[in-house]
């Protein structure tokens, strides 16, 4: 605790290698960094999952900035988060928006403007895609017009939309071809050596995490 109140997602580091013996006394500096926007859910606000949503789950995802919406390109250095309830735009795997079936080995998060956003926005890890699934309602609803699913908690947790996807022929897109308001796919950062890259895929019965050619077009959140 800080201050009598919880101090969640946080990462204590140093700038010195100080070794802390037993039996002395240390006075500490520790300076406070605003996380900027972005959606974080404590460990004992995520309420969703069941027994399937382990403490551990919980505790990794608390540590997590959630994007308040999904990407969005509208230029090439203008990167942004939609509103947390719009469908934003369609990527080819690990790849700066294209308008084509092309990829081009850079996180599109990497381009959100600093100056808005904060630094270090990437795209999620399989891993931690996972533990979303774990931990999610299993349910779509209608959240201010948009379908999607609630995951981690439905009073403060990370809503995201079933904006459907693009195929492979047609690559990244401003607007799905299919599965708009039945069904979500986001990208993972992962691929195998294969070529083909994970991604969480959800509709009613909850989420789960599968793996598709890096040429479909499929929405993207960013974390940090």
């Amino acid at each position: 605790t800080v201050g009598g109140k919880d101090a969640n997602n946080l990462d204590i580091t140093s700038s010195q290698s100080v070794t802390l013996l037993s039996g002395k006394s240390y006075t500490m500096t520790v300076q406070f960094k605003k996380g900027g926007p972005g959606i974080v859910v404590p460990p004992g606000d995520i309420d969703l999952g069941g027994t399937t949503c382990t403490e551990q789950d919980k505790a990794d995802l608390s540590k997590l900035r959630w994007a308040p919406g999904n990407l969005k390109s509208t230029g090439s250095s203008n990167y942004v988060c939609t509103t947390a309830t719009d469908y934003g735009y369609y990527y080819t795997w690990n790849s700066t928006y294209t308008g084509n079936t092309g990829t081009n080995n850079t996180d599109p998060c990497s381009k959100l403007s600093t100056a808005t956003y904060g630094s270090d926005w990437r795209t999620p890890s399989k891993e931690e895609l996972e533990k979303l699934c774990r931990c999610n309602s299993g349910t779509m609803v209608e959240n201010n017009g948009a379908n999607g699913m609630w995951f981690m908690s439905t009073s403060r947790g990370l809503f995201l939309p079933a904006a459907g996807y693009r195929d492979p022929e047609n690559g990244s897109g401003t607007v799905a071809q299919t599965g708009t308001r039945t069904q979500g796919r986001y990208w993972s950062s992962s691929i195998d050596n294969s070529g083909y890259a994970s991604f969480i895929k959800f509709s009613n019965g909850g989420g789960a995490i599968y793996t598709f050619r890096d040429s479909f077009g499929l929405s993207v959140r960013c974390v940090k």
